[in-house]
């Protein structure tokens, strides 16, 4: 009976075999060398693959009782040449986070309909499904290892080896995630980008296919959000419209129309169900992820719900994010190399957006123009972030490449979606901003002095805390330094600020203040922009620029009209 599953096994791969459609590897991999006793395969490293060779008969005259004979019979040994592979952990970093921040999709050919559950009970039910799927799961591979058939870890990863998060619950997770969208699909983006501590490269492959979704709601759930929104008559108030959409995104999908008097426009439609089911999602998430056992110690998860909650019902108010639009356009009309598109109100709901429809080349299809292109474009980004928040206290904070479009005639860069759109506390940034002028004047006293002002510290951590908080700052400030052009295609300060997080995770005593969250998100994105186009400019001279712009914001009434109408719409 021990050996049944791995019958079982052997079966289905040599059904699949006679039936073309190909078998399964499992590799085998050296021991690990031992500083104390070497120890060496001397036929070198192999993998098992399935025996062509078995016939019917054959197969019929196995001893189901021998686990041996049976692994001598369903598999053979194939001997690898051996490589070395050089490890390059800031690459990989790299490319996990710019697959991050490329939230909007772009439908394929492998695009299809799919219904999105649009009630509470419907997406509760996903996420129990999916409890009980995992459960089955569980007891699937507990089975797989107590006969030894279970293929071997593949990497020192956290979660390599999990009981829990193994191939097939991975799989399982996945297509939830991708069936419920929103702050689900939120989640998967975070585990997408791990590192291979956490997860191993075969589950961070299959977490990876979570922003590759392209799905889109079905025409009959589309036109039911339109009427609801808009109106029975929604279609004869544009002049055309697609129902298939462009491009996709976790809360909603992008639409080409047309108004009637024939000016191109872009319409946002919000998957139903999704601002509803926040609290819910989050919750199921929190759940989720505690059973997983995949956040570490030290991250102040209550907070970051928080925030996830209050972030995705401003994302999910596309009445809020029309305003924010026209502030933004407002905000940013004394530089004239920045574009807002147009914002049409009278066909703008809670769950509907219309703006202008823009054109022009994305990030990616920048990296072919010239050096001097490619400079413009991310020291022009880098001054706008700074632009927004230490002149205007007015950002948007979505670090998504997919949100800016270069337009090489005009050589302007247009500016997309503001659902992420905030305004920051005059305190905040004017402490901040005394946080990051220490950094560029190398002053680590004042880092740390300010660090505690600001609530990043408590002024009761430790000195190995002390100086891993103000380490991580001095490196966000490094291309400020020096009065000269910065390369940043060169540059590791992500990664190297992500060395510095396990300290600080372990001895962090308070969480940090509810802005770092969106914020820090944006100037990680940012850097690794600016690192995407291999750009070179001087930073030491925008900084210098700032600080001669910046006045001090007056912090009698912290709560502006502005950011107090915000926050209780999106409450």
């Amino acid at each position: 009976l021990q050996n049944v599953p791995l019958v079982l096994e052997g079966l289905r791969l040599y059904s699949r075999i006679l039936m073309g459609v190909g078998g399964q590897e499992i590799r085998v991999r050296r021991p690990r060398k031992s500083l104390s006793n070497v120890v060496e395969h001397e036929e070198g490293p192999f993998k098992l693959e399935l025996n062509r060779n078995l016939s019917s008969m054959e197969l019929l005259d196995l001893d189901l009782t021998n686990e041996a004979a049976l692994r001598n019979k369903l598999f053979i040994k194939v001997y690898l040449e051996e490589e070395e592979i050089e490890p390059d952990e800031i690459r990989e970093e790299k490319e996990k986070m710019e697959r991050f921040i490329m939230d909007d999709v772009k439908l394929t050919s492998r695009a299809q309909e799919r219904t999105v559950p649009a009630t509470r009970l419907s997406r509760v039910l996903s996420f129990g499904s999916l409890g009980v799927g995992l459960g089955l799961g569980v007891v699937a591979e507990a089975s797989r290892r107590a006969v030894g058939i279970r293929k071997e870890p593949t990497s020192d990863a956290k979660l390599d080896g999990s009981l829990v998060l193994n191939e097939a619950n991975a799989e399982r997770i996945v297509a939830t995630l991708c069936r419920v969208r929103g702050a689900a699909l939120k989640l998967g983006q975070i585990l997408s980008v791990q590192d291979n501590t956490i997860l191993s490269p075969a589950l961070s492959a299959i977490f990876d296919r979570v922003r590759e979704s392209a799905d889109f709601m079905p025409k009959w759930q589309l036109e039911k959000v339109m009427r609801g929104e808009l109106g029975a008559d929604w279609m004869a108030k544009y002049g055309d419209f697609d129902v298939k959409p462009f491009a996709a995104a976790s809360i909603g999908q992008v639409h080409r129309a047309t108004l009637t008097d024939g000016t191109q426009v872009a319409v946002k439609v919000q998957y139903p169900g999704v601002a509803k089911s926040i609290d819910s999602d989050i919750r199921n998430l929190m759940a989720l992820l505690s059973v997983l056992a995949f956040l570490p110690q030290g991250l102040f998860i209550d907070n970051i719900a928080k925030h996830m909650k209050l972030e995705l019902a401003q994302e999910c108010d596309y009445a809020r994010e029309a305003q924010c639009g026209v502030n933004m356009k407002q905000v940013l009309s004394p530089y004239p190399e920045y574009y807002v598109p147009k914002v049409y109100k009278d066909l703008c709901s809670d769950q509907v957006l219309t703006t202008e429809y823009i054109t022009g080349l994305t990030i990616d299809q920048c990296t072919d123009l010239t050096q001097d292109t490619r400079n413009y474009i991310a020291e022009s980004i880098l001054k706008l972030v700074f632009r927004e928040l230490f002149l205007h206290r007015y950002m948007q904070t979505d670090p998504n490449w997919a949100n800016f479009l270069y337009n090489p005639e005009k050589n302007t860069i247009g500016l997309l979606d503001f659902g992420a759109t905030r305004e920051f506390r005059p305190k905040f940034v004017n402490t901040y901003f005394k946080i990051i002028d220490a950094a560029a004047h190398k002053d680590r006293e004042n880092v740390l002095k300010f660090s505690r002002e600001i609530g990043f510290l408590t002024g009761y951590e430790s000195k190995v805390m002390n100086d891993a908080h103000v380490d991580s700052v001095m490196l966000l400030a490094v291309p400020f330094h020096t009065d000269a052009p910065f390369d940043f295609g060169k540059q590791t300060i992500t990664h190297d600020i992500q060395e510095l997080s396990g300290v600080m995770l372990k001895e962090r005593l308070c969480p940090p203040p509810p802005e770092v969250y969106s914020l820090h998100r944006k100037l990680s994105g940012l850097f690794l922009l600016a690192g995407k186009l291999n750009s070179k400019f001087n930073c030491y001279q925008i900084w210098q620029d700032i600080r001669t712009s910046y006045r001090y914001f007056p912090e009698d009434n912290e709560t502006t009209t502005m950011s107090s109408n915000q926050e209780a719409k999106a409450k």
